[in-house]
């Protein structure tokens, strides 16, 4: 295929180069902001000049705990480490600003010193305000703000990525990799009956060794729905219905995302209290619910003609691609069932997903309830979804950071959280390389992808087992 390669390259122009910048430069760019805010050693909030009384962030020799008498601070002039009295170590405030007892205007909130455990009902017993950002910072009673509760409690140490590794369970870890393969198990089956649904048998072995050879291309492509592509040509080689399973795959992947969307969105509205969760909530029903709407105006007959769909289907360019995918949908309305069932065999599959990231996020000590991380991990995964960049990179902790800050999760622990989802996904879809090797299966060229585009009466072509 290298002459072909070498032609297509050539046809490339400044749109193609103008996505392959973009993606690159957004997962560069995120990957910068995570690693700029990212730290090897311990970090703590430090007040080591007493004229002022703000604290700045310094580095930790090494970890201690929440009631540690003093901390091995690494000095930022010097280098040395100096021992820094507890008294002086405050907990990262969860607002910046606090409106005390007599005073019309909010001041600067720069610190806490937190007492109890910090996992459940920390308070605070005093609060180091500043009226302006270059005022002097002093340290005044919890009782001279009484509008304000701890929400999020920070602890002191906070941890970076040195010490998370060496202090990560190894049991969880294992536990987070060996529950994934479920994954594949499901999806495959799920595939194969929205195949069968089409008129196209290709049997179940041939299906799951298609779905891992997709999860191993996924590995290399951009986002994490470049092996759709190589499963729908694979696939519309074993039938005369090209289009129709191609459908299958999109099918197959809008029916996966919206079930992940609407395990989200359920968890979130059980937590609705969480900023966070109400906007997820929020903002899943409005998707399931344009969804919804926009069954019931394709399937319904009244809705249908009434709405004018029709007349823009059949204006739409690219008829020879519309045609036959409105014919497979219309397949599909034959049998509504299917859809239901296809949502609810997808649960297993995300709740194995978000488990595993689970257990990652426990190994490695990240402050999240279990409950949240049904409501993060599947806006990470979805994140990660989107097309473009290298599996999700920079996107994808993007994210996880946005979601999981309020929490008390360190950038580096979002990191980990999300390098953990990543790194699982690999493991298992490079596995699928067993088959590529075995079955002599390829990224397809450009000429193979446009065969994609028709859709003859012709004999399908065998694949090699």
């Amino acid at each position: 295929f290298m002459p072909e390669s070498i032609e297509s390259n050539k046809k490339k122009g400044p749109k193609h180069w103008a996505m392959f910048c973009l993606r690159w430069g957004i997962a560069i760019a995120g990957v910068w902001y995570v690693v700029a805010h990212m730290s090897l050693r311990d970090q703590a909030r430090v007040i080591l000049n007493h004229s002022t009384n703000r604290p700045q962030q310094v580095s930790l020799e090494k970890t201690v705990g929440e009631n540690a008498a003093e901390y091995p601070v690494v000095d930022p002039d010097t280098g040395k480490t100096i021992e820094v009295p507890r008294q002086d170590v405050v907990n990262e405030p969860d607002q910046k600003t606090v409106l005390l007892s007599g005073h019309s205007e909010k001041s600067q909130l720069l610190g806490l010193d937190l007492l109890g455990d910090l996992d459940h009902h920390a308070t605070a017993s005093r609060l180091l305000v500043a009226n302006s950002p270059t005022a002097a910072a002093r340290w005044v009673p919890a009782s001279d703000a009484p509008t304000y509760a701890v929400k999020i409690p920070h602890p002191r140490d906070q941890i970076g990525v040195d010490s998370m590794v060496r202090r990560a369970r190894p049991s969880l870890l294992w536990a987070a990799i060996f529950v994934f393969p479920i994954t594949f198990l499901v999806t495959s089956y799920r595939w194969n009956e929205l195949l069968k649904a089409l008129d196209i048998h290709i049997g179940q072995s041939r299906t799951f060794v298609l779905n891992m050879v997709g999860a191993f291309y996924n590995t290399f492509m951009p986002g994490s729905t470049g092996g759709d592509l190589l499963k729908a040509y694979y696939a519309s080689k074993q039938t005369n219905h090209r289009a129709r399973a191609v459908m299958s795959v999109i099918v197959d992947r809008v029916v996966g995302l919206l079930a992940l969307i609407f395990v989200g969105g359920v968890t979130a509205g059980l937590q609705w209290e969480i900023p966070a969760c109400r906007k997820v909530a929020v903002a899943a029903l409005a998707v399931c619910g344009c969804v919804l709407v926009g069954l019931l105006v394709f399937y319904n007959p009244t809705l249908h003609r009434v709405s004018g769909l029709d007349f823009i289907l059949k204006r739409l360019p690219m008829q020879k691609h519309v045609q036959p995918a409105v014919q497979a949908l219309h397949m599909y309305g034959k049998r509504p069932m299917l859809g239901l069932w296809s949502l609810i065999v997808s649960l297993p599959v995300h709740a194995a997903v978000i488990t595993s990231a689970m257990f990652s996020g426990m190994a490695f000590g990240l402050p999240l309830k279990w409950m949240y991380y049904w409501v993060a991990v599947p806006v990470i995964v979805l994140a990660g979804a989107i097309p473009i960049s290298p599996q999700g990179a920079g996107v994808m902790e993007a994210f996880a950071v946005l979601l999981t800050r309020r929490q008390g999760v360190t950038v580096s622990q979002a990191f980990a959280l999300t390098m953990s989802i990543r790194i699982v996904q690999i493991l298992w879809n490079l596995t699928g390389g067993i088959f590529v090797l075995r079955g002599g299966y390829h990224a397809p060229t450009e000429s193979q992808k446009k065969e994609l585009e028709t859709d003859e009466d012709e004999e399908p072509q065998p694949v090699a087992a």
